[in-house]
């Protein structure tokens, strides 16, 4: 039986989803490479359509401490609407990554001797456990 795609896409909108990939990950900062890893996920944070990579934090190189300043909760009224598609407001790549949707703490980079304020996400959720999420624009550049 065939399923309709939008169902499927709408289906999960409100919860914290993960996708392993097999990619190697690797992403620099100031000339150095601060993440290598073969161990990446693709997570989505409740009502977000574009993911992010999380790492394990043993893939990095540098500090991880928490943010400087709390992270942006997000309400109901957040994102836009695609009616056709759910009933929940959908958080576009408008919506910026210090914006979070699920529970966890946020956190700062320090590597390669520069400070990267909110460029991390640590998920509360035990299936992330050890991971950090990453704000793709903290970084120069990525492999």
């Amino acid at each position: 039986m065939s399923s309709q795609v939008r169902e499927l896409m709408a289906s999960g909108f409100g919860e914290l989803r993960h996708e392993p990939t097999a990619k190697r990950i690797q992403a620099v900062l100031g000339g150095a490479t601060v993440v290598d890893s073969t161990r990446a996920v693709l997570v989505w944070e409740p009502r977000r359509i574009v993911p992010s990579y999380a790492v394990p934090v043993q893939d990095m190189r540098g500090e991880l401490v928490p943010a400087g300043r709390a992270a942006g909760a997000v309400g109901d009224d957040v994102g836009v609407a695609l009616a056709d598609v759910t009933a929940l407001r959908v958080l576009d790549p408008r919506v910026p990554f210090t914006v979070h949707s699920a529970a966890g703490e946020a956190v700062d980079l320090h590597a390669a001797g520069q400070v990267r304020p909110g460029a991390g996400f640590r998920p509360a959720d035990p299936d992330l456990a050890g991971l950090v999420i990453l704000d793709f624009g903290a970084f120069d550049a990525w492999y």
